[in-house]
């Protein structure tokens, strides 16, 4: 409570015992104030022992906390697997239920994480509830977009060395698929086409990305001649979505999983060689994929929630 609140409250308070002090008459100063005599006698004591410091509200909460999570053991593990693993307090809380036994609410872990001092207590602000959504059935429509890779200093050169990570992921499945290149073009946006329907067990219907110039050539009208990459799609039945401009929330699976990408990989790893963190990527992949556990899934990995449809049950490898 704000403390200009609190010293103006305290002042009324101490209005009640001055026109006591003058009249005598303890009714007549409730009818006065409009107060009732138990609220006169509540305050009376710490009046009579502290004067008007004991007129001031004083603080509701709880001196013990029997139902706290104990430092010692739950709050130690907690801040064990954060630091291990930068997980938020909602993959913290599956995790201690599904491989410790330890049922403990989102919001518990949140306070255990709060308390040492590992995340930044929320202020709560009002907000519009976004709209989730999500496709019926595999390869209903795969998102597909780019991420600038982490520059890497080789000795040999005196200029940074550049990569970027093509990414597609099925809007139903989560299912994942990746490959790095050395440039940003059309040609490579084909290639990339080209493994992404060899790497997904199902047929896809739409593929839907940004305005970019490797996707489309829309705000290119000096280019006479069709984007290579719409062309590819064409040819194989394939509807091409392109998300309104400046909106990469309508591609917000893609954009969601690059920001995992930051932080269990990229942020967790210091690379010096481009062929070691391609190796790295591809496992983080596999790993993305048959054994990472997605909240928006109910808790099944991408592979699982693919074996969920009775088509693709005897799906091993992907």
């Amino acid at each position: 409570m704000d403390k200009y609140i609190i010293e103006r409250r305290a002042r009324v308070r101490l209005a009640w015992f001055k026109r006591y002090d003058e009249i005598g008459n303890i009714s007549q100063v409730c009818r006065e104030f409009g107060i009732s005599r138990k609220t006169f006698y509540k305050w009376w004591p710490p009046y009579a022992k502290e004067g008007l410091p004991g007129l001031k509200d004083r603080s509701k909460r709880p001196k013990r906390h029997p139902k706290a999570v104990p430092q010692e053991g739950i709050a130690q593990l907690i801040v064990k697997l954060r630091h291990k693993s930068h997980y938020g307090p909602r993959r913290l809380s599956f995790y201690l239920k599904r491989d410790y036994g330890i049922n403990l609410s989102i919001y518990g872990v949140y306070r255990v994480l709060v308390r040492a001092g590992l995340v930044k207590p929320r202020k709560h602000r009002p907000h519009k509830k976004p709209v989730y959504y999500q496709m019926l059935y595999p390869g209903q429509r795969v998102q597909v977009d780019v991420k600038y890779m982490p520059k890497i200093s080789l000795g040999d050169r005196p200029e940074l060395y550049k990569e970027y990570q093509y990414t597609a992921i099925d809007d139903c499945t989560r299912l994942r698929f990746v490959w790095v290149y050395q440039e940003l073009c059309p040609a490579n946006s084909v290639d990339f086409a080209q493994r992404m329907l060899e790497f997904f067990p199902f047929p896809i219907e739409e593929v839907q990305t940004d305005h970019g110039v490797e996707f489309t050539y829309i705000f290119m009208p000096h280019v006479q001649k069709p984007h290579p990459f719409e062309e590819f799609l064409k040819e194989r039945g394939i509807r091409h979505k392109l998300i309104p401009i400046a909106s990469p929330k309508q591609n917000g699976k893609v954009e969601r999983s690059h920001r995992t990408d930051d932080e269990e990989f990229y942020n967790q790893r210091g690379f010096r060689k481009p062929a070691r963190r391609r190796k790295e990527l591809s496992r983080f992949l596999d790993f993305y994929n048959k054994r990472r556990p997605h909240s928006a899934l109910n808790w099944m990995t991408p592979l699982e929630k693919l074996r969920s449809f009775p088509e693709y049950q005897g799906v091993t490898h992907v």
